[in-house]
């Protein structure tokens, strides 16, 4: 399913909230973070993230578009860490994948940063910050993109 009909240009896939760490949010936003390191990951194709950078910031912070999931062993996860910016330490690697034989690398190939960060309570009723992700109808998705981005209207 593409969220994007009309577009050729846009990408396919759902839309997803993605809850991050501010330091990783920040580092995606910046570029320099182009590979988002997970435990696990859906088999449903996920084409673009918007990044909801948990506590102390809160926000929903900028939009990701995923190039591909990379589902590998540790030690080649790593490599494309190290290649693509994880972001974190090869310490602070191993001790979040201790014991997964296969883990996920979501490949981002590029990213909108927020001209308004926005508050999740401001479009969800009862927000929770999901555990990981949780998944966005194209309405939910186009609706917080128009208010992340005023100046652009719809994408």
């Amino acid at each position: 399913m593409s969220l994007f009909p009309e577009s050729s240009d846009s990408p396919g896939g759902r839309a997803a909230l993605l809850s991050i760490k501010p330091k990783y949010a920040d580092l995606i936003l910046a570029g320099t973070k182009r590979i988002e390191l997970r435990r696990s990951w859906p088999e449903e194709d996920i084409g673009v993230l918007v990044l909801y950078s948990s506590a102390p910031v809160q926000r929903l912070v900028g939009v990701a578009y995923i190039d591909t999931v990379r589902k590998e062993p540790p030690d080649k996860l790593w490599k494309l860490a190290e290649e693509f910016g994880g972001g974190v330490t090869r310490e602070e690697f191993d001790d979040y994948f201790s014991g997964k034989r296969k883990t996920f690398g979501i490949m981002i190939n590029s990213v909108d940063v927020a001209e308004l960060q926005l508050d999740p309570k401001a479009v969800f009723e009862d927000f929770v910050p999901p555990q990981s992700y949780m998944y966005l109808d194209p309405f939910k998705y186009h609706s917080i993109f128009r208010s992340m981005f005023p100046s652009r209207g719809q994408k």
